[in-house]
């Protein structure tokens, strides 16, 4: 009896050094920080890989998997839903970037939810704008990770108001992020080039710290 006590110790004791080092195993991505990326095109969407940490040339974008965001103007599509087949979706945490305590607001997002996700789905995007004419589209996007900022073209020229929102999304693979896009414009203030920092979890991690 003791004997099959000891044994049954040994096997609890293993599988949970094993269990540990599966977690230890699941280390947070690194961050970084991608500045200007060009979406001034009000026809074409710019795709991006959070795996390669750089943008990607994409024809077809509903099937395929080796984009995981897309920039067109302010508008931000996800990788799944009704923009493409993988497991993209997003969530707003609530937490607002504030200048001066950019670092701590950051930080301060160290899970991903659970659930409360959203998918692209089908709304009006701009196609056209002439300064007096604006031409719209039925187009797939994320409606939530959108809204990270608002422009205003009702009265030229355009006003565009940051939110500075951190939002965690899902990459095509299903892998969580951490993000905050935070600039419109480049280092010559024009606008159309996106800035944003992000965290992807290769890992399959859920903590961000």
């Amino acid at each position: 009896m003791k004997k099959l006590n000891l044994l049954a110790l040994v096997c609890a004791l293993f599988i949970m050094a094993s269990c540990e080092k599966d977690e230890e195993l699941k280390l947070p991505g690194e961050v970084k920080d991608f500045k200007f990326l060009e979406a001034k095109s009000y026809t074409e969407w710019t795709y991006f890989s959070f795996s390669k940490g750089d943008t990607v040339n994409v024809t077809d974008y509903q099937n395929d998997l080796s984009w995981d965001i897309a920039f067109h103007r302010g508008d931000i599509r996800l990788n799944g839903g009704a923009s493409g087949k993988g497991k993209g979706e997003a969530i707003n945490t609530g937490v607002i970037v504030k200048e001066g305590s950019e670092a701590d607001d950051w930080t301060s997002v160290t899970e991903a939810p659970k659930d409360g996700y959203s998918k692209d789905e089908v709304g009006k995007v701009t196609i056209a704008f002439t300064g007096a004419n604006i031409e719209e589209e039925d187009q797939p996007f994320s409606q939530v990770a959108s809204t990270w900022i608002t422009i205003d073209i009702s009265n030229p020229p355009p006003k565009y108001t940051y939110h500075h929102s951190i939002y965690v999304v899902k990459a095509a693979d299903g892998k969580y992020v951490k993000l905050w896009v935070y600039d419109y414009k480049n280092e010559k203030n024009a606008a159309g080039y996106v800035s944003f920092r992000y965290q992807y979890n290769e890992s399959g991690s859920s903590t961000f710290n």
